[in-house]
């Protein structure tokens, strides 16, 4: 066989196997979308049957209750941001716990820090 009959054949052999990969790529993605559009199809299908019967179970609520009073609206509840002793507390629980070597944990000071953001950057960008 000569060189040039050695070449015509290798292309031929690299020519087949992009035909296969490709024809392989493409089942692929065409079966991972109609597993998708299936799998779309039993969720909604899903969702449609638990709406269905909560709508009928608050019909059937309605018509066994008689109609309700409207109350004034309850005042939200305002929660105290500045007393974070009981976070602390939870913190420091948290930790303790986290800590085996028996030794108690004090906790001196206690202060806010921002840059959570950037640290967790940091973290993932620097870890390797």
């Amino acid at each position: 066989m000569s060189v040039f009959g050695k070449i015509i054949y290798g292309l031929q052999v690299a020519a087949i196997g992009l035909v296969v990969v490709f024809l392989g790529l493409t089942i692929l993605i065409c079966a991972v979308t109609v597993l998708g559009k299936l799998m779309e199809n039993a969720a909604a299908k899903k969702e449609a049957k638990v709406r269905a019967e909560a709508e009928a179970a608050a019909r059937a609520a309605a018509a066994a209750a008689p109609a309700p009073v409207q109350a004034a609206e309850p005042e939200p509840v305002v929660e105290d941001v500045t007393d974070d002793s009981e976070l602390i507390a939870v913190i420091a629980a948290a930790i303790a716990a986290f800590d085996n070597s028996g030794k108690s944990l004090v906790v001196r000071r206690v202060r806010r820090v921002t840059g959570w953001n950037r640290a967790a950057r940091a973290e993932q960008v620097y870890r390797f």
